[in-house]
């Protein structure tokens, strides 16, 4: 009887061990550049704009799902400028993002941990302009000719090495920003992301 319990003993602290080995809540800081367009399609054409250099910075939370898996909820807090321009108009929004994410921790021999990641994000409009030729204009709010919600799907993977963290993202938007379209045109953001930042 008590070989079992000694057998018994070990597996539980092995268990526990390999369970202790993954964090239970990671905190980061991310930043970097956007390379972004706006997909846009008037009834049966379909556009897309030139692309718009931006930049964004984040805070991140990680939060471990399994304890014996490292398998991580990421959400935070993200501004994202965007836009894209066509024929001599310009967007210029910006958003405040949040991410709701699922990522895998690929550990390879403890230096190295690479991380894709797949999910939603919200984001809302919180300024920005529209140019035509020399005139600028509100690209939100009354007079503003984008909805300030936007939905979409979020891609990627990062490296994180020694808790610097390298990332690639990309964003496809699903909802249709134009404010008053009636069916007939659409626009929906599209955002390619490469980030640097540090995990604590």
């Amino acid at each position: 009887m008590k070989r079992y319990a000694f057998i018994l003993l070990v597996l539980l602290s092995a268990g526990a061990v390999r369970a202790q080995r993954y964090e239970k809540n990671i905190l980061g800081v991310r930043a970097g550049v956007n390379v972004s367009t706006c997909d846009i399609s008037i009834e049966d054409v379909r556009i897309n704009t030139g692309s718009r250099a931006g930049f964004h910075f984040a805070v991140t939370d990680q939060i471990l799902l399994h304890r014996s898996l490292p398998l991580y909820l990421e959400t935070g807090v993200d501004f994202s400028s965007r836009g894209g321009k066509l024929s001599g108009v310009s967007f210029r929004p910006s958003y405040l993002q949040i991410p709701v994410l699922v990522n895998y921790h690929f550990n390879i021999k403890d230096i190295v941990t690479i991380q894709p990641f797949a999910g939603l994000y919200y984001g809302l409009g919180i300024g920005g302009k529209v140019k035509v030729g020399d005139e600028k204009g509100d690209i939100f709010g009354d007079e503003g000719g984008l909805k300030r919600s936007d939905l979409g799907v979020r891609l990627g993977a990062g490296v994180v090495w020694k808790r610097i963290y390298f990332g690639l993202g990309y964003d496809i938007g699903c909802l249709n920003l134009v404010k008053e379209s009636d069916g007939e045109g659409t626009m929906r953001n599209n955002c390619f992301t490469i980030s640097v930042g540090y995990n604590f």
